[in-house]
């Protein structure tokens, strides 16, 4: 803390100033850097049952697709994480692929776990999170991004 007995009324109203400025920049600096998704979401389009909430965090080493603590699904030999920019609602199985990009293989049917998402996808530039059977192309749960 300055020394305020060496300060002028304008030079100690100046130095407050500053310092309520720049902690309101770190505070905006946290919220925009802290998640892509303003909210945690849970899974809307569900072909089998998929539970627990997930969110697109944005960190300084890149962008990771992060699961609660509370997912929970069934297991299958091939189920990973997609991109696309289709509409949720309209994923299913058969098309789940199309125009989608992998984000990672699932890891765990249960519990907390955090994907990187590959550095060349943007996120924004996709409409769509799926959970899919890639082997029997058996789409699990979808649900939208935004």
């Amino acid at each position: 803390m300055a020394n305020t007995t060496n300060l002028t009324p304008q030079q100690y109203a100046a130095t407050r100033l500053v310092s309520v400025m720049l902690l309101g920049f770190l505070a905006l600096v946290t919220i925009c850097s802290s998640a892509f998704a303003a909210e945690s979401s849970g899974w809307k389009n569900q072909e089998l049952k998929v539970k627990g909430t997930w969110s697109i965090e944005q960190r300084v080493d890149g962008d990771y697709l992060v699961v609660s603590d509370d997912f929970k699904t069934k297991k299958a030999p091939d189920l990973k994480f997609f991109l696309t920019k289709a509409n949720y609602s309209t994923v299913n199985g058969n098309n789940a692929k199309d125009g989608a990009v992998l984000v990672a293989k699932l890891k765990s049917t249960k519990g907390a776990a955090e994907y990187k998402i590959p550095s060349n996808i943007n996120v924004s530039d996709y409409n769509s999170l799926i959970l899919h059977c890639e082997q029997y192309s058996k789409l699990w749960a979808s649900t939208p991004l935004k």
